[in-house]
């Protein structure tokens, strides 16, 4: 048997005769010191299978093996069966019954005859590693969903068994209790403890296993490795499977030629993130350079921009004046992308904004010979791939050319991001969700929403989303995902360089489709953050930053 702790040969169990069965024929090794995942649809024959590797069930046909050994289901069997394996049930419920947490913890090893003195060493041991000790007296039935878990799992450590099987560990729990159990799991499998996992979370079991079994109707589809089974598109679809976020967008992105398709698959949006930081942004020189020339150095600051005069002045205005200050010696130029917002403000206000085109056109004729260019850009999009090619039609006039990246293009940006925003929302509670609505893109680059949204996640902000407008992650998505986390308070804030026609129509506005709206039916609580990236300084100081970048 090698290193296979539990082998199933052709189970067969039915609840109810021989009507329907839960398992039908399922067969299957689990490694020891393996991460396992096992996922498929409800009623595939995960929870039973447990069950049976547990002694609650005896497979009415085929035989269970642990350790090489057929497992006996007489009570000395079953005895040492349970010594080995433990099953931490998905409801709490279902396997506390004691009255207070240390009589219940006691009760499992005290059972297996366990002497008292060494069973309350083990006990205490429990308690304290799984930080138990403020609640250890209470009530079992005081304590709340998350400690009742930890009062769970503490049920089933204290034996000390060899295999550990989780019934869908995070379920009906908060992101902060969630977060606790993971580490708990984490913590067990890297003591080499077998730790098996039945979750519909298909980026949690991509980024954690090191095998993943599909059941279906009762048996194993099929089983692998995540990147192998992740990758089977047919068994996914039947078992009502979606492919990881990471995955889906890594295959896009090899698609589209961003990122070659002989990288090791990204295990977790992080992984792709740090794919998509290693992209360069090139330095362009061109034309002849008179040493008897003069050099001037200009700055044009590239905006989408915005018709709102207000807004403007409070983030693109304030931006271009940090920049102006951190490089006094220099011209700075103003170049906007939007032509309609161009020309509507031309017809509003008589006020002319240059295109990109326009601007460098006038710097050559200001006489600046070298060019540093900084959008206020989000993400490295559409509008920058645009903007770029305005630039380099000026190459050969200009001695150089260098190009700032937009706000979001390393892992290091994304950091500072968080670090930036969430220093402004110090007051956030518990039970408040705050929401940043980004615009979006079908363009690549839109990943990288879903990369920061992860990011906020794993730098301690699990109440903290962010959305689009137009792409991934939806409105929908994000509806999910705040009622899974349970706020019941919402907080919506642009994630757009200028709090303008998006954050005050989409986002805000009294429309029964706006964000605003979707929330408050929803049965939210919603305040609204008319503030655009532009108004926070940590945002303002990166810009700068990779401007002084580019110009290294």
């Amino acid at each position: 048997m090698g290193d296979v702790i539990i082998k199933a040969e052709d189970l067969w169990f039915s609840y109810d005769g021989e009507e329907a069965h839960a398992l039908r024929g399922l067969s299957l090794e689990l490694r020891k010191g393996r991460r396992i995942a096992l996922m498929g649809a409800n009623g595939a024959g995960k929870s039973t299978f447990f069950l049976c590797c547990n002694g609650i069930h005896k497979p009415q046909k085929g035989t269970l093996y642990y350790d090489g050994n057929p497992v006996s289901y007489d009570k000395k069997g079953l005895l040492e069966l349970r010594r080995k394996v433990g099953i931490v049930f998905q409801d709490p419920e279902n396997q506390l019954f004691s009255a207070s947490v240390y009589q219940e913890i006691s009760f499992g090893i005290l059972n297996l005859g366990v002497p008292d003195e060494e069973a309350a060493q083990e006990v205490e041991r429990v308690i304290r590693e799984l930080e138990i000790t403020p609640f250890r007296n209470r009530p079992v039935h005081a304590l709340s969903g998350g400690q009742k878990k930890q009062v769970s799992i503490a049920d089933i450590l204290v034996m000390r068994p060899e295999v550990i099987f989780f019934d869908e560990p995070a379920a009906a729990l908060d992101p902060k209790h969630a977060g606790m159990v993971r580490r708990i799991v984490d913590r067990l499998a890297e003591e080499g403890i077998t730790v098996v996992v039945s979750t519909h979370d298909v980026d949690f079991a991509y980024g954690w296993a090191d095998d993943v079994f599909l059941f279906h109707e009762g048996r194993v589809l099929v089983s692998g490795s995540p990147e192998e089974v992740f990758a089977n598109r047919t068994a996914l679809e039947m078992t009502n499977l979606e492919q990881p976020a990471a995955l889906k967008l890594f295959d896009s992105l090899c698609r589209k030629g961003i990122l070659k398709a002989d990288l090791p698959f990204p295990r977790n949006l992080k992984t792709l993130e740090d794919y998509i930081a290693r992209t360069e942004r090139p330095i362009y020189t061109g034309g002849i350079r008179d040493m008897n020339k003069e050099e001037k150095k200009g700055i044009l600051v590239v905006s989408f921009g915005t018709s709102v005069n207000e807004t403007r002045e409070k983030t693109i205005d304030v931006i271009e004046d940090d920049i102006r200050r951190a490089f006094p010696d220099c011209a700075l130029y103003r170049a906007w992308t939007s032509g309609m917002i161009i020309r509507k403000i031309q017809k509003r206000d008589g006020v002319h904004i240059d295109t990109v085109t326009e601007a460098a056109q006038r710097m050559l004729e200001d006489g600046i010979t070298e060019v540093l260019v900084q959008p206020t850009h989000v993400i490295n999009g559409v509008e920058n791939d645009l903007m770029i090619q305005d630039m380099l039609a000026f190459q050969g006039r200009f001695d150089r050319i260098a190009f700032g990246n937009p706000l979001l293009t390393s892992e290091e940006d994304s950091e500072e991001v968080v670090r930036a925003l969430m220093e402004e929302y110090q007051d956030l509670s518990e039970e408040e969700a705050l929401i940043f609505m980004g615009h979006g893109t079908t363009h690549y680059a839109n990943s990288i929403y879903a990369a920061l949204d992860y990011r906020f996640k794993d730098m301690g902000y699990s109440n903290v989303f962010l959305g689009t407008v137009e792409a991934y992650p939806s409105l929908e998505t994000l509806m999910k995902l705040v009622h899974a986390y349970g706020a019941k308070k919402v907080r919506l804030a642009p994630f757009m360089v200028v709090a303008g026609d998006h954050a005050i129509n989409d986002m805000s506005s009294d429309d029964e489709d706006s964000w605003r709206s979707r929330f408050e039916a929803e049965g939210f609580q919603v305040s609204c953050v008319l503030r655009g990236l532009g108004e926070y300084e940590g945002i303002r100081n990166l810009y700068v930053k990779h401007l002084k970048e580019a110009d290294a």
